[in-house]
């Protein structure tokens, strides 16, 4: 998974940016347009320019491919890698999903020069436009990330890791009305990841849909409670949009006793003593949680 994101909007904080693998997958790895994220011989060039039998890479290489992508072992990945694309130059998912090992080694020309080969081969690569368009991002270049992402979208509707980026996109863009409609059809497309959820929940409640984005959040916890960007967000809209402080303080000492993040334990404390005043306040008023 590549490296989650992050961008500071106010107090809230939006985080993970997703890889394409020739398949959509959750999280920060690989999108291949709906299909496994596992490569298979069958996959090679999309069935396409396939080379004679003795010469064509083996069922056994793509195993062995597949091991040390998933096991992170960048360097042995590069080898097999190197050995299926001696014998099938064109295999479109073998250089994208090498990109994709780049990408989150931080190998930034490298992975421009793969993902390059795959859209020379195929402009309309959903998954490699998508990848590009990381690779801009993480380049500093905001505006190329978000063309990208929209031509990663026009090609491929359903690319729900686009539109998971390009909704992040407009969180940092403040443009939160887009930014909910893109991260809404990105877990509407089945992209329920804790970043996604999170920043989903961000972007909603900055439209003041705060019913939903408490949905969202609670969501997200469920899949990794001690999430503290998930927390902070979270404690940010109980806090100043739903007046229930006390919950809103719960969220934010769990922050303080268990991140390891120096801003955000710094926000926690700036924020837990707002929600401390306010939460003997609401005692008063008779507030239950």
């Amino acid at each position: 998974m590549t490296k989650p994101f992050k961008i500071l909007i106010g107090v809230l904080t939006c985080t993970g940016l997703m890889a394409c693998s020739t398949s959509s997958t959750n999280a920060p790895v690989p999108d291949v347009e709906s299909r496994s994220d596992e490569v298979t011989l069958s996959d090679a060039d999309g069935g396409k320019s396939v080379p004679p039998p003795s010469e064509a890479p083996s069922s056994e290489h793509y195993r062995r491919f597949n091991e040390a992508r998933l096991s992170k072992n960048f360097k042995l990945a590069q080898e097999i890698g190197g050995e299926i694309l001696a014998r099938q130059p064109n295999d479109l998912r073998i250089l994208n999903a090498l990109g994709i090992m780049a990408i989150e080694q931080n190998k930034l020309s490298l992975a421009r020069l793969l993902i390059g080969k795959v859209l020379a081969k195929e402009p309309s690569n959903s998954a490699a436009q998508n990848n590009l368009g990381l690779i801009e991002l993480k380049s500093g270049n905001l505006r190329l990330a978000l063309s990208h992402f929209k031509k990663s979208i026009e090609i491929n509707p359903s690319n729900r890791s686009a539109r998971a980026n390009l909704g992040q996109i407009y969180l940092s863009y403040r443009n939160y009305t887009a930014a909910a409609a893109e991260l809404e059809s990105a877990v509407r497309s089945g992209d329920e990841s804790v970043e996604t959820l999170s920043n989903w929940g961000v972007a909603l409640s900055r439209t003041g849909q705060s019913e939903q984005a408490i949905e969202a959040f609670e969501k997200a916890l469920k899949k990794n409670e001690g999430n503290a960007v998930v927390q902070l967000n979270y404690a940010v809209l109980l806090l100043d949009q739903v007046n229930r402080p006390k919950k809103a303080l719960k969220f934010l000492n769990k922050i303080r006793s268990s991140s390891t993040d120096p801003a955000i334990i710094e926000k926690a404390i700036q924020m837990a003593k707002r929600a401390e005043a306010a939460a003997k306040g609401s005692t008063e008023k008779g507030e239950s949680e």
